[in-house]
């Protein structure tokens, strides 16, 4: 079904519509207006609002993700597992990394604008772990996205973990010379 809904996205938005659309439908009418046409009509207006702003969020990722994708870039998640408790040992940290041989240039960012906060840091790597896990359980407490695959660098200061689409994981791989 994922596969599906990644080929499809606008097929998957229209059918997801569709359902929750039946869904408030159903609520409202059950515990709200007793009154059918009461309860479609606030439905539609719910759900066409719900529908707007997905499809704006919708846009605005695959724009950013084209952006980024011009410069050679990609949206990673990065955090240091062997540090001190409280210093992203636990906590993922959004940002643009910018990979090329030997290194990733990884820039702080927030927002889904991806606007860039914090200095920026460059991690040479020195060795890739091959084993790549999905994100689950409290590893995803931090991340605001599904789909995303983590890989262990080895750097000259210890361990770093990076979290991504795996697409962007592959071609890291390939940019910094390990495949």
């Amino acid at each position: 079904m994922k596969e599906w809904a990644r080929a499809h996205p606008n097929l998957a938005l229209a059918a997801g519509y569709v359902v929750f659309f039946v869904f408030v439908t159903a609520v409202w009418w059950v515990f709200a207006s007793h009154d059918l046409e009461n309860a479609l009509v606030t439905a539609f207006v719910w759900t066409l609002a719900y529908f707007l702003f997905a499809i704006f969020q919708t846009r605005r990722k695959r724009e950013s993700t084209a952006r980024l994708e011009e410069h050679g870039q990609f949206l990673a998640y990065i955090r240091y597992p062997d540090f001190r408790p409280g210093s992203l040992s636990s906590i993922w940290n959004q940002g643009i990394a910018t990979p090329s041989t030997g290194s990733i240039h990884f820039q702080p960012a927030v927002y889904d604008t991806l606007e860039p906060s914090g200095r920026a840091t460059t991690i040479n790597v020195q060795e890739l772990l091959p084993d790549r896990r999905k994100i689950t359980g409290n590893d995803r407490k931090y991340l605001p996205a599904y789909g995303l695959q983590a890989m262990t660098l080895m750097t000259d200061n210890g361990k770093v973990e990076i979290a991504a689409r795996p697409e962007s994981l592959d071609k890291l791989c390939e940019v910094l010379g390990f495949r």
